[in-house]
């Protein structure tokens, strides 16, 4: 009986040992599992970094890629060689060369006016025509004294050539003819001057008078001006006026036509000086074919004075501001590099660069506030390509 007591015993015991060893095993397998499984996955992403970073070296990503990325965006223009001038500028009114006041010289009512405002008329054109009347039969009267006349001085000439008057005689009629014939042709004056013409090739820029109105003697009935060409009269001060000679070339800008310019050419300039303001007149012939400029026009003359030929030329707007000297920045193998100028010429928004620069040297002309010397800098696809477009071009 107590054998079989502790034989049963040794059996539990030995029972709960092998479940012991056995849930022993167990946990030992699953950590087992469970690092394996880890460091394969390690192994796994480790081997794709390597493969991505191998790819974007091959195919140019990368290193590369981001510090592109981190270089400055500008714009570039290259330094181009043309013609820059210098001008006198002066500010005006514009003026038609020729513009009168055609006043009526005899009074009438207007029967006809085949005028209007705007019209372009020749010399000698009709512009109105005023009832003449009255004027006729004084004519016509006018008319049949003088050829009565005419007759009489004729047989007193043939009767004073056979002695049958006396010289005072045939003076007398003479002086007779002459007055009456001199009154025919004031009277033919007259009655030609209903007809309203026009004294030169012009515009019709004012009409005054309507059909059916009476008109009185020295009444303004049209203006008529001649805008071919147009003028511009500028005063000159008395110290550059030196510079200024007659067929000088010029150009004309008007405030309401922003962007166009109109070729002139001096005219004429004053003999004297205005003691009182020190100026002398200079006259300016304009030539618009467009017929854009009118006279009355606020505008600006610039006249050139000098003229610098295959000069280097870069836009203004590229130099440095907070930079006390003329410097620029150019695009140098990726990099910004500062360059000091020496310029010449202003004209507009062009600047002559004398030296400090070669003809094709891309200059910054926006982005360049903040650039230091030698920062990274990119030119866009956009702008590289215009930039090779005006290189070309030019």
């Amino acid at each position: 009986m107590k054998d079989q007591i502790i034989k049963r015993k040794f059996r539990e015991n030995s029972a709960n040992k092998h479940g012991f060893v056995s849930y022993l095993t167990g946990i030992s397998v699953r950590a087992l599992f469970r690092l394996t499984l880890t460091a394969l996955i390690s192994i796994f992403i480790t081997q794709c970094g390597e493969n991505n970073a191998s790819n974007n070296a091959q195919n140019g990503f990368g290193g590369r890629d981001e510090q592109r990325a981190a270089a400055i965006p500008v714009q570039v223009t290259p330094v181009r060689k043309g013609e820059i001038s210098i001008y006198l500028m002066q500010t005006t009114t514009i003026e038609a060369k020729r513009q009168v006041d055609i006043l009526a010289k005899v009074a009438g009512e207007v029967i006809k006016m085949p005028a209007e405002e705007g019209m372009r008329v020749k010399q000698g054109d009709l512009l109105a025509k005023l009832d003449g009347g009255e004027l006729r039969i004084t004519y016509l009267q006018s008319k049949v004294a003088m050829e009565t006349d005419k007759a009489m001085l004729e047989r007193a000439k043939n009767m004073l050539e056979k002695d049958l008057i006396a010289e005072e005689t045939y003076e007398t009629t003479r002086l007779q003819y002459e007055s009456s014939n001199a009154a025919y042709e004031a009277a033919l004056l007259q009655l030609e001057y209903t007809s309203i013409k026009a004294p030169f090739d012009g515009i019709v820029t004012v009409r005054n008078i309507e059909i059916g109105q009476r008109v009185n003697v020295n009444e303004a009935l049209f203006v008529l001006a001649d805008f071919n060409p147009l003028r511009a009269k500028i005063y000159v001060p008395e110290k550059e006026v030196g510079r200024i000679f007659v067929g000088q070339k010029a150009k004309i800008t008007a405030e309401a036509l922003r962007g166009t310019e109109f070729p002139g050419v001096v005219e004429m300039v004053s003999p004297v000086v205005d003691p009182t303001s020190g100026t002398s007149k200079v006259t300016i012939d304009i030539k618009d074919n467009s017929g854009k400029l009118k006279p009355g026009m606020f505008s600006t003359v610039y006249i050139t004075t000098d003229t610098h030929k295959d000069a280097l030329i870069i836009q203004k707007k590229s130099l440095i501001l907070e930079s006390d000297r003329d410097q620029v920045y150019i695009y140098q193998e990726g990099k910004s590099h500062k360059v000091t100028l020496e310029t010449g010429f202003t004209s507009g928004e062009d600047l002559e660069v004398i030296a400090g620069l070669n003809e094709g040297d891309l200059v910054v002309t926006a982005g360049q506030d903040g650039l230091r010397e030698g920062l990274p800098i990119r030119i866009p696809e956009e702008t590289g390509a215009l930039t090779r477009a005006d290189s070309d071009s030019n």
